[in-house]
């Protein structure tokens, strides 16, 4: 059986990563740009887990095997159509063990170029624990800051139409980094995920600087990593402001289509650091409907005020305050691109 590494498997030119882990493991820890064809659902992994706690190994294995008899049509035709389009398959699981060892000798078996992924998840993830600091070493960071509702996010993405190196991390960390900060999401928060999709922006970015928004250490109840951190803690930081008006505006088309059970959990984390008189009338604004003024009063009362304590912290390179979203995103994408070009130009001179 052909076996692989993952720093090999990088090198490759035209091979897909195919993980046969359950798709709740595929989903809480997915490696970047896999494909998930499990081998064993959800269900089927805890019931054969059972039968081996429960009676015995090989029974486990009987039914197992009888799990994967009935999807191997699926599963089958599932490898065809990636065959298709990639010249080699590795399959991976966990630890590189049964479920990705059985799937690789069986199309192994029927002609297809296969390898396994030595280890599984579990050497990945020692493998980009181990390079992420070394690959974050080829960068310079730009930090933007802001406000609560400033609309970062948004401004950000509209800087990676212009063709700026921008890495979301709330987005990689499906959470927005205040104590609202995991409403609207989708996906559960997971830090091995995190971390490859950060490693993953690094391995493949081809600029020399990045540009972030401003983070504390923890984004929910993920960390961004120490190396990542560290350079964002000594990159150039640039500051943007709007007027409250469009701040409002900002919060409200965010969270529009959260429930108001779920703002009032919200309310109920903040309520630990203010009165329970602003407390109660957050509650009654919310149960009334007003939005817009409870967000107003979040704004003035709560976040803004903690937000004064640590923006003494920074000197900004550059302050940009902004009525029209778009033209604040050319020009900190125009200081980006100035920077990068200084960048060539002194690498250029170098190599001279």
């Amino acid at each position: 059986m052909n076996i692989i590494s993952f720093e090999d498997f990088l090198k490759e030119e035209n091979a897909i990563l195919i993980d046969v882990r359950t798709p709740k493991e595929f989903l809480l820890e997915k490696i970047p740009n896999s494909v998930n064809i499990p081998v064993l659902l959800d269900e089927e992994r805890v019931a054969v887990g059972t039968t081996y706690v429960q009676r015995s190994k090989e029974s486990a294995k009987k039914m197992g095997i009888e799990f994967i008899s009935k999807r191997l049509p699926e599963i089958f035709e599932q490898v065809q159509e990636l065959s298709k389009k990639y010249s080699k398959l590795v399959f991976m699981c966990a630890r590189g063990g049964m479920r990705s060892s059985s799937i690789t000798s069986l199309f192994g078996s029927l002609g297809y170029k296969v390898a396994k992924l030595e280890g599984g998840y579990k050497a990945y993830r020692d493998f980009i624990l181990n390079n992420l600091p070394i690959e974050n070493e080829k960068f310079k960071y730009i930090v933007i800051h802001g406000r609560t509702g400033v609309g970062k996010t948004k401004i950000l993405n509209k800087m990676i139409e212009l063709g700026v190196s921008v890495m979301d991390l709330e987005k990689m960390a499906a959470h927005k980094g205040s104590f609202f900060g995991a409403l609207g999401e989708e996906l559960p928060q997971n830090q091995k995920r995190f971390d490859g999709e950060v490693f993953e922006f690094l391995r493949t970015c081809k600029t020399k600087y990045i540009v972030v928004e401003s983070e504390s250490k923890r984004i929910g109840n993920l960390y961004v990593p120490e190396s990542v951190y560290t350079s964002m803690t000594n990159g150039r930081h640039l500051f943007i402001d709007t007027s409250i008006s469009n701040r409002l505006d900002i919060l409200l088309e965010d969270y529009t289509k959260v429930s108001p059970q779920e703002i009032e959990e919200c309310i109920m984390k903040v309520a630990r650091y203010v009165s329970k008189e602003k407390t109660n009338t957050y509650l009654n604004l919310l149960h009334e409907g007003k939005l817009k003024e409870l967000g107003e009063l979040l704004i003035v009362q709560y976040y803004d005020p903690l937000y004064e304590v640590s923006i003494d912290r920074h000197e900004f390179d550059l302050s940009i305050k902004y009525e029209d979203m778009d033209k604040c995103a050319k020009e900190l994408s125009e200081y980006f691109f100035k920077l990068e070009n200084e960048e060539s130009d002194y690498s250029a001179n170098k190599l001279i």
